[in-house]
């Protein structure tokens, strides 16, 4: 059965490299890892951040998808220029995808907040090692499609952000060229993002966000959901995913710099009772030599 599914995937990403499409792997916790999506989130805290996050995808499903990310950024001093790194692996069956980019924004300021133009530029690494999918080592040995492979990808992407103590607004083109290196707009994944924090009280918050990725291919996955903060200690949310998935979330805030958060996403659609939901945990971590904020940021 292991055999089978990963045959399964092998086929599936097999054909999306074949057609030279990229799609962007989908985050609970997208507000926090800003910087996987857009750009010209660099240099948005103020300070040196770092975040790592894991990604357990539709949990005892054999050859799922798991991910990692580490993102850095940090403005300059003059605070108009912020640069950041962004690394991303992903293992999907037997196929290893690694994101390396270099991100920067031109930030300045709008009304009460500060708008920023981003790009980044980098590349991905793929690798297949299909010696497990085989159905015949001996008979399809010296077929060209079970043979390992690999392949290194340059990509580019753009984005604007907004944000201010109250409101973030962001969107973005996260990877302009496909994977065979053509400009084709209807593979693009066309995120908007965007949040509010409502202050009731100095010890209770709501702060709904949402994600809209769209493609021109009418394919349109919306995300919207809210967290409760309480004290800005204690961060309890939930969102809802199309195609019937429910996202839980905790976050919790140790001290002024550091924040960890976990959320569980379970289907209840197409893919419920065949995996066990999917989990997520970030960890982030700021250095907060240029924080002059009295308040702490929600975004």
């Amino acid at each position: 059965m292991q055999k089978i599914l990963l045959t399964i995937v092998f086929i599936i990403t097999t054909t999306v490299s074949v057609m030279g499409q990229s799609y962007e792997p989908v985050y609970s916790q997208y507000w926090t890892n800003g910087l996987a999506i857009n750009p010209a989130y660099a240099g948005s805290r103020e300070c040196f951040s770092n975040i790592i996050m894991y990604r357990n995808q539709w949990m005892g499903f054999d050859g799922a998808p798991i991910t990692q990310t580490l993102s850095s950024h940090a403005p300059f001093k003059d605070e108009k220029n912020a640069v950041g790194l962004f690394l991303f692996h992903e293992s999907i069956g037997v196929t290893d995808y690694f994101d390396i980019f270099a991100n920067y924004a031109f930030r300045f300021k709008l009304g009460d907040g500060k708008i920023a133009l981003g790009l980044r530029v980098g590349a991905t690494y793929f690798q297949g090692d299909y010696s497990d999918v085989n159905p015949n080592p001996e008979g399809f040995g010296n077929d060209p499609i079970w043979q390992n492979e690999s392949e290194i990808f340059p990509n580019a992407g753009v984005g604007v952000y907004y944000y201010s103590d109250k409101f973030f607004a962001g969107f973005s083109v996260p990877k302009l060229l496909t994977n065979d290196m053509q400009v084709n707009p209807e593979n693009y994944d066309f995120l908007l993002t965007g949040g509010y924090i409502f202050k009731f009280s100095e010890f209770f918050k709501l702060r709904p966000v949402f994600l809209m990725r769209y493609r021109l291919n009418n394919t349109l996955q919306f995300d919207a959901g809210a967290n409760l903060i309480f004290y800005d200690l204690v961060w309890v949310g939930g969102s809802y995913r199309a195609d019937d998935e429910y996202v839980f979330m905790l976050e919790y805030q140790v001290n002024q710099q550091i924040r960890v958060g976990a959320a569980y996403e379970y289907s209840a659609g197409k893919f419920s009772g065949q995996q066990d939901g999917s989990f997520e945990l970030v960890l982030r971590y700021d250095f907060s030599y240029k924080m002059r904020a009295v308040s702490p940021r929600y975004f």
